[in-house]
């Protein structure tokens, strides 16, 4: 199975690939959008607005990858920018390819929220099969911002940090992760073994 881990100024490309190649894909990395691979992985550590000018140059042609791909992996930054508008340092247009909106996480403790915490099993559905292994085990996450999805079937798992909020998200071919499966262990292994597996289906 080809990986393709998209380069778009942000995010630890290295780490992810590495994680990927550990579970059987042949890895790329490029700037350059292609349509010939199993899954297109969308990176991401910084700000949703220094994205901006990717996203109004080559969102069209993000979008058009959505139906040509097997599947598509948004970690962080890049599941968020999948979402119509975030509030980070103001409004910024996303890809809306879910509905929904990013904004700060509602807490009084320090942020952005760093560090290991549980994940829960929210929805049951066929999309969030590939999750089910994941449920009251630890990952790693580095963030302030969540998602709020318009549809509430399409979070799979929640976490807590002050409130609940969406640490997993799955629609058609998209699977998000507000968390680092690259950074979190045998974890973070056995989901993208397990989206491995979906793919092959």
């Amino acid at each position: 199975m080809r990986a393709l881990v998209l380069n778009y100024g942000v995010g630890n490309l290295f780490s992810i690939s590495s994680a990927l190649k550990r579970v059987g894909f042949d890895v790329h990395i490029s700037s350059d959008l292609e349509y010939d691979y199993d899954l297109l992985v969308l990176p991401g550590v910084g700000s949703f607005k220094a994205l901006g000018p990717y996203i109004e140059k080559e969102g069209y042609v993000l979008k058009e990858a959505v139906s040509k791909v097997s599947a598509i992996l948004g970690i962080c930054l890049g599941m968020q920018i999948l979402f119509e508008y975030s509030t980070e340092y103001g409004y910024s247009k996303g890809l809306g390819i879910l509905e929904g909106y990013v904004d700060r996480i509602i807490t009084s403790k320090k942020l952005p929220h760093i560090g290991w915490d549980k994940v829960y099993l929210f929805n049951k559905n066929d999309k969030c099969e590939v999750f089910a292994k994941l449920d009251g085990k630890y990952v790693y996450f580095v963030h302030s911002y969540v998602v709020y999805p318009r549809h509430l079937d399409h979070i799979c798992m929640l976490s807590h940090y002050d409130m609940l909020f969406p640490a997993a998200i799955a629609y058609r071919n998209i699977f998000g992760t507000q968390f680092h499966p690259e950074k979190s262990g045998s974890t973070g292994k056995q989901l993208l073994e397990a989206i491995a597996q979906w793919i092959k289906r």
